[in-house]
């Protein structure tokens, strides 16, 4: 008798805790829906092995290991069940980072010690396929050549099993996930997107056929294919936190501020709940969704609760010994900073510079690049030149030490473009004027070579600065009364960081100065919308207001 079965399998009731999607109403606990034919004897064992899968394509790494692990202790042999469990020891959206060689290679060697041996142990031809698969993954070579030879293997797998829309998902995050970040093939984006759009269209409950969709077209151009699965994948698996964060990456491209502020607002309540839930410390907490959510609220001009947001992190990062959430306070405190321009001396900027100076391998230029940069753009406009001086030379020192070390470009980019920044902005506040122009033009000029922000501006080393460079310098030219050229800056920023409010804000005022009545009228309408009921910006509001009230009266 075959132990091969077929199984459908819809997770529902998973977890004791509702966590509503984007309509608000809706309470479910999915996973989402898929068919996935594997060789097992135990129901439950099955169970805990789709579990499993749909958990890896929402990326909920260390549940989706644990669901199949439960299965492997009920069927010893279940081979797919260490396939699973092997796969879940890579993280992230990108194969060379988070990968955790050695603990995804004891997994292999428990269900055998060689893999002829493991091979035996897959039933048929199709599951000895997945684990060849994943055995490229964990082999020789390194982490780049392993993920090239994974991908080969899954479009090797999608080829021969056309009807397999697990190798179709798999191999479409395969074809982006080889690629280093910041280095994105626009072919092998598309290429994913399509696969991954095909099985959405049979399959709409596919929790992985959503999210790599969103992936695919995260960028300012591409992101409106995307939105059909931005606005269905927190329907589809709103029993993972992931999930409902994802649909961020489409809904900030698209200038959806609200979406995007529900979005992270799901995401970060269902991680403090599940956290809670299995009494683990706050540092587990999804910080990446709280970024998310600040960034949104800013957009919206919603002070308030971009401060609260502040407030949620402040005492876990200073109280946890968690190296990350620290992190992320930081470059959030900075952000807020330059967001409101609520300029302010940094008492720890000298400590910070010292740190940088004695050892700056210890320090994460990401975050030293954020806090330098809003120290120095502070004192700047304080017209504290030796505290700005000193920011400017923390990050001589950290573009230096980077630079030396040549692995890392999008680093030594991001910084390159935040030192002359805060130079521009020095001499600037000391009145030289031509010499301003000419750093933030360079500012400018390195920024275009980077890929265009995925997400919020400064959330990684290859998203440039929390400040993008086209936006500070528009506002420097306006401030120097040259609107045109201020405009020209302006557009560059907003195809950068399509809708982002305070680009929208000095587009519409450099358009006002050159005469464009109606590139101005369009700004400034799209402010009414985005900033309506805003505490924060009633002075842009409010000359909003005035501009389109006049323009009619014409």
């Amino acid at each position: 008798m075959s132990r091969r079965t077929v199984w459908t399998f819809l997770v529902a009731g998973l977890l004791s805790l509702g966590i509503a999607g984007f309509t608000e109403a809706q309470q479910t606990t999915t996973f989402g829906t898929i068919d996935f034919p594997v060789s097992v004897t135990s129901a439950e064992a099955k169970e805990h092995f789709l579990k499993g899968a749909m958990m890896l394509h929402s990326f909920e790494w260390e549940d989706a290991a644990e669901a199949f692990q439960a299965a492997q202790q009920i069927e010893p042999d279940f081979a797919m069940a260490y396939w699973g469990q092997a796969l879940s020891h890579t993280t992230g959206h990108h194969f060379p980072a988070g990968q955790n060689l050695a603990a995804a290679r004891e997994v292999l060697s428990r269900l055998a010690e060689t893999r002829e041996e493991r091979a035996a142990k897959a039933p048929t031809a199709r599951e000895k396929d997945y684990l060849a698969a994943v055995e490229a993954l964990y082999g020789p070579g390194d982490a780049q050549e392993r993920a090239l030879a994974y991908s080969e293997a899954m479009g090797q797998m999608h080829q021969n099993y056309p009807d397999d829309f697990e190798a179709a998902t798999f191999y479409a995050l395969s074809l982006m996930r080889s690629v280093r970040r910041g280095e994105g093939s626009i072919r092998q984006d598309m290429q994913a997107g399509a696969i991954a759009q095909s099985v959405l269209r049979q399959n709409e409950n596919h929790p992985g056929a959503a999210h790599y969709t969103i992936h695919a077209y995260d960028d300012p151009i591409h992101s409106p294919i995307g939105l059909h699965a931005a606005l269905t994948y927190a329907d589809i698996a709103p029993a993972a936190v992931h999930a409902l964060h994802m649909p961020s990456h489409i809904f900030v491209q698209q200038g959806m501020w609200d979406y995007l502020a529900r979005s992270n607002k799901a995401s970060w309540d269902a991680s403090v709940a599940r956290v809670d839930a299995r009494g683990e410390p706050p540092t587990r907490y999804s910080y990446h969704a709280l970024y998310w959510l600040q960034y949104a609220y800013l957009q919206q001009g919603l002070r308030d609760k971009a401060t609260e947001t502040l407030a949620l992190i402040r005492p876990i990062a200073e109280r946890e010994d968690g190296r990350r959430v620290r992190s992320t306070y930081a470059i959030m405190d900075a952000r807020y900073t330059i967001a409101t321009r609520q300029w302010r001396r940094n008492p720890g900027l000298a400590e910070l510079v010292d740190r940088i100076t004695e050892d700056p391998s210890e320090v994460r230029s990401h975050e030293a690049g954020a806090v330098l940069l809003a120290a120095g753009l502070s004192a700047a406009h304080l017209n504290d030149i030796a505290e700005a001086q000193l920011a400017l030379r923390g990050l001589r020192e950290l573009h230096d030490y980077l630079s030396n070390m040549g692995d890392d470009n999008q680093s030594v980019t991001q910084i390159a473009v935040i030192l002359n920044e805060v130079e521009g902005m020095v001499h600037f506040a000391q009145g030289n004027h031509d010499s301003a122009i000419e750093s933030l033009a360079k500012a400018a000029s390195i920024e275009e070579t980077m890929v265009a922000p995925s997400g919020p501006p400064g959330e990684s080393p290859t998203d440039g600065p929390i400040k993008p460079s086209h936006e500070l310098y528009g506002e420097l030219l306006l401030e120097l009364n040259r609107p045109g050229e201020a405009t020209e800056q302006f557009a560059k920023a907003l195809l950068r960081t399509p809708h982002r409010p305070l680009s929208l804000l000095g587009s519409a005022r450099a358009a006002a100065g050159s005469g464009d009545a109606k590139t101005a009228r369009s700004r400034y309408a799209e402010l009414e919308t985005i900033w309506a009921g805003s505490a924060g910006q009633e002075r842009a509001l409010n000359e909003a207001h005035r501009y389109l009230e006049q323009a009619e009266e014409q």
